[in-house]
């Protein structure tokens, strides 16, 4: 018999009794039983709740309902479904739970069909590993002796209580297989786990009518139509109970290394972090490319705790070493000896001041030195207030509006507004900025043939991840200033790590102005603006003045690390380690046979890796698999390599070790077409969605 067994229990830690709250005049149970019954091909539907005396009333409900129930374990999930299948002769089971009140019986058909066309073949299908449907479309399906065999055998408190991480974590075991949707929709949320979510069903419901059984594709309508719905429960995350019964696996003795759970990393505080995090952060981070969506989620640790050199501690007290670097700012070290006692000099003195510091005119004065196109000096904290800065001074001084951007360049409005971040952003305002493609001088040609005389300034990263073409930067300048434009290079990553002039140095191309940042104080808050003087004179007609401006530790700082960098063999080393790392990197993965999948591409001082599936599309669950079993190993590695000074060749023997083993995993999983299945967590998503 094919029956869909659906776990319920009055007790939840973070919306008890939901699942008979009510919903349009029904039972939040009482939907989702509606739509289960609907799945074609289904047989029966099995209500299998908990001995405990509250529970007592979803026995009440499935008795007026005329359905089986089975009343089993509360902690012990995976039993109290073994348990409901064998009492009723259930072959198949199709596992969806009373949290998916808006499942459509045609999404959970695809995988019941997806299982019973493989007459056999299949031990366990779903449409969530990974998931592209919205969360609350989850349907699972799998044989009943795949079930047994976990009973028997699984061990951890995550794989008992959730049912099916034993199955799914172990590929060489089971035969598994997963339904995509077309398009990727898993940030969708439709579950319901908090208040915030019972009240978006219920909007739902009441636009939508509360007697109709609509499907995925009404509910996308909806959401079209009246898109603030999502800003309900927007700031919730998927996953988060099984997430958080992870930590309980930690008590769990286990062989170092094994390939279900390194025990040798607990993550019990991280996890305590991020609980707290989610009641006060949106998000649950500032800055989203450190977020738990960034690495694979109960493998990774969620917060750092302290950090010495080339190394970091988390919050559990695991070392690794660093390649995220901050996202780029720390270029000498972790607490650089020379910086620190910069700072701690100034401390001293005090910190923001109520006239300008001398350390505004010195840290001024060491620019123009370094930078070729610096004659004068404008600060601010991050990169996103240089370029902004930039782009408001460069339309004061052309009279012009429009701005032609080619790569990142912060959260303002003038370029955010362009991306798939846009919300918020008014219409008017992205009207105002235009997108051109690096290494295409036609695209740039283009805009300026589109927008005569109305295009203030080019705005770009001079180089990325791939380098430019031929003359492709000195055509981008020529052509530029042949319009009027004033050419912005956005060189808050390239700044102090690629040269010490930026990359404006290390290519031989002068801009009209730039934006560095980020590297300049080796992680102290501080960026700048600087460039042309007759350009630069124009910040005195437009706004651009904050209170921290001038604040006197970052500048300290920044003085001891650009000092160090011009004095010492800091940009050297950068590229003779980067080399090292790419280049073995590239060597391993042609070893391991994955040349042509994953390639490790940049400059050396910053580099990428980049990992592509057999059509060459992105594939976030290679990267995904990658960054997994790279920090089992004691490496933090975000998708690519930051160097810094104190990366030593012990660093990056160990790296390219964690890499080899890490690679070999992603050989394994490419040749038994199983990648997801080897994930211990979700796949990781990307800050950018497509649109």
């Amino acid at each position: 018999m094919i029956a869909a067994i659906v776990q319920a229990r009055m007790g939840s830690s973070r919306l008890p009794g939901k699942t008979l709250m009510d919903v349009a005049g029904r039972p939040l149970l009482g939907h989702l039983v509606e739509r289960a019954r609907r799945i074609p091909e289904l047989e029966a539907v099995v209500i299998a709740t908990t001995e405990r005396p509250a529970d007592r009333a979803i026995v009440d409900f499935a008795e007026a309902e005329g359905l089986p129930v089975y009343a089993g374990s509360e902690d012990d999930v995976l039993d109290r479904f073994h348990r409901a299948a064998r009492r009723f002769g259930v072959s198949v089971i199709v596992r969806v739970t009373p949290d998916c009140p808006l499942l459509d019986p045609a999404v959970a058909g695809l995988v019941l069909r997806r299982f019973t066309d493989a007459h056999g073949g299949l031990d366990y299908v779903s449409n969530t590993q990974p998931p592209t449907f919205p969360d609350g479309q989850d349907t699972e399906v799998f044989s009943a002796a795949a079930l047994a065999l976990a009973w028997r055998e699984a061990r951890l408190p995550s794989e008992r209580e959730h049912v099916t991480p034993y199955i799914w974590k172990h590929p060489e075991r089971f035969r598994l297989a997963n339904v995509r949707h077309v398009e990727d929709l898993s940030r969708l949320r439709w579950t319901v786990d908090e208040a915030a979510d019972l009240e978006f069903v219920r909007r739902v419901h009441e636009r939508l009518g509360a007697d109709r059984l609509f499907g995925m594709a009404e509910v996308l309508d909806l959401l079209r139509r009246e898109p603030a719905l999502l800003d309900i429960n927007r700031s919730l995350t998927r996953n988060e109970g099984y997430a958080r019964s992870v930590r309980a696996d930690r008590a769990v003795s286990g062989p170092p290394g094994d390939s279900v759970m390194d025990t040798s990393r607990p993550l019990a505080r991280s996890e305590e972090y991020f609980a707290r995090a989610e009641k006060v952060i949106p998000s649950c981070t500032q800055t989203f490319s450190k977020g738990h969506t960034q690495l694979v989620r109960g493998v990774a640790p969620l917060f750092l705790q302290r950090a010495q050199g080339s190394h970091v501690w988390d919050v559990d007290g695991n070392e690794y070493i660093d390649y995220p670097m901050a996202l780029g700012p720390i270029v000498l070290g972790h607490d650089d000896p020379d910086v620190t006692a910069a700072v701690r000099a100034q401390l001293g003195d005090g910190v923001a001041f109520s006239l300008p510091h001398p350390l505004e005119v010195e840290v001024s004065e060491l620019l123009t030195q370094v930078v070729p196109c610096a004659e004068m000096v404008r600060f601010g904290k991050n990169g996103s207030d240089a370029t902004a800065g930039a782009v408001r001074v460069a339309r004061a001084y052309t009279g012009r509006e429009r701005i032609a951007a080619c790569g990142y360049h912060g959260w303002q409005d003038w370029y955010i507004g362009a991306t798939t971040r846009h919300r918020g952003v008014p219409a008017a305002v992205r009207e105002l900025t235009h997108l051109f493609t690096y290494n295409d001088l036609a695209s740039l040609r283009k805009l300026f043939d589109a927008h005569p005389g109305e295009i203030a300034a080019v705005i770009m990263e001079p180089v990325g991840v791939v380098e430019p073409a031929g003359s492709f930067l000195q055509d981008v300048a020529a052509l530029a200033r042949a319009n009027g434009a004033v050419l912005i290079y956005d060189e808050v990553v390239t700044s102090f790590r690629v040269a010490l002039g930026g990359a404006q140095a290390h290519y031989g191309v002068t801009p009209d102005l730039a934006c560095i940042g980020k590297a300049m104080a080796n992680g102290y808050p501080v960026s700048a603006v600087v460039g042309r003087r007759d350009i630069m004179q124009v910040f005195d007609e437009i706004f651009f003045s904050f209170t921290f401006g001038g604040e006197a530790l970052s500048l300290a700082a920044a003085k001891a690390t650009i000092t160090k960098i011009r004095d010492a063999d800091v940009i050297p080393h950068l590229w003779r380690q980067g080399r090292r790392l790419q280049d073995g990197y590239n060597a391993l993965a042609a070893e391991a046979g994955l040349a042509g999948v994953t390639r490790c591409i940049g400059l050396p001082p910053r580099t990428v890796l980049t990992f592509a599936d057999h059509q060459g599309r992105e594939s976030l669950a290679l990267k995904s698999l990658f960054q997994q079993e790279v920090v089992r190993r004691g490496i933090l590695n975000a998708g690519g390599f930051n160097l810094c000074y104190r990366h030593s060749d012990a660093d990056v023997e160990r790296t390219l070790e964690a890499c080899r083993a890490a690679l070999a995993v992603l050989a394994e999983g490419l040749a038994a077409d199983d990648v997801e299945a080897r994930l211990q967590g979700p796949v990781i998503q990307p800050v950018f969605r497509r649109a």
